[in-house]
C-alpha cells in the first residue's frame, strides 16, 4: 500500500474541527495540526523594513493552521474534497493550499483499526 504526506494550510482556523471530523469519516487515522503564520503576516507586520507592503498583503490572516497527515494515497483526493466542501475552494487568492508528496518509506503507522474502549459492565450481586 502506498502512502502520501498530505499537507494543507487552512486560512480559517475555525474550520479545523469540521475538517478533522471529515477526515476521520473517510478513514484518516491521524494528523498533526500546527498553528502557523504566513509570509504576508510576517512581511506586513513583523519586519519593519517591509511595512510599506501592507497593502499588498491586506488579506493576510492573523494565523493559519497547517495539517500534516501520512495517509493512504487513495485517500488524498477525498481529503481535498472534504476540505473544499467544508472550508472553501482553493481557487480564491489567500484561501490556503493543499498538496501531497509521495512517501517511499514509513514506520509507525498501525495497520489495524484502533480498538474503542468500552464502558466496564456494572457488577451485579
Amino acid at each position: 500500500m502506498s502512502h502520501e504526506l498530505f499537507i494543507c494550510v487552512i486560512n480559517r482556523p475555525e474550520a479545523v474541527e469540521d475538517v478533522i471530523a471529515g477526515m476521520l469519516e473517510i478513514g484518516v487515522r491521524g494528523c498533526t495540526i500546527i498553528d502557523t503564520k504566513g509570509m504576508g503576516k510576517v512581511i506586513s507586520q513583523d519586519i519593519p523594513i517591509f511595512s510599506g507592503f501592507k497593502t499588498l498583503f491586506a488579506g493576510a490572516r492573523e494565523s493559519n493552521v497547517t495539517i500534516f497527515s501520512v495517509m493512504d494515497a487513495d485517500l488524498v483526493d477525498d481529503a481535498i474534497k472534504i476540505i473544499e466542501d467544508i472550508y472553501q475552494s482553493f481557487s480564491e487568492p489567500s484561501s490556503g493550499i493543499a498538496f501531497s508528496l509521495p512517501i517511499s518509506r514509513v514506520k509507525g503507522i498501525s495497520k489495524k483499526e484502533p480498538e474503542m474502549e468500552s464502558e466496564p459492565e456494572p457488577e451485579t450481586e
